[in-house]
């Protein structure tokens, strides 16, 4: 890592604890800005910026999942099951984020599927 690296790297950790210090204060941004004498500007400029980074390297990869035979969803198989050779096997999507690993099915409730994933955003 050269100088110039290490210098963002710097301002990266940097801005991420001043996000952290101003969420933990329970001010809104112009009043932690203020109190902390930061430019309002810069600090939305490295929150997207480190916001973009962040979506950006914890991009879901996308894993393929089987398709159902038109012979199949005519037949007395349920929906929600792929046949993979002469097995049937639930119909899964597999969403991988960073280290995390989310699989869901058609039977997910949405409310437990919106809340994991909203808990999983406030985690990163």
């Amino acid at each position: 890592m050269d100088t110039s690296e290490a210098a963002v790297q710097y301002r990266i950790q940097t801005w991420i604890n001043i996000f952290a210090d101003c969420k933990q204060s329970g001010m809104t941004v112009q009043q932690y800005c203020d109190a902390n004498q930061l430019s309002r500007d810069s600090y939305y400029y490295w929150y997207k910026k480190i916001r973009a980074m962040t979506l950006k390297q914890a991009a879901p990869s996308i894993v393929p999942i089987g398709t159902t035979d038109p012979v199949m969803e005519q037949s007395s198989v349920p929906k929600n099951t792929i046949a993979t050779g002469h097995m049937l096997v639930p119909s899964t999507l597999t969403l991988q984020m960073g280290d995390i690993s989310l699989t869901v099915t058609e039977a997910t409730p949405d409310s437990l599927l919106r809340r994991t994933i909203r808990i999983l955003r406030e985690v990163k």
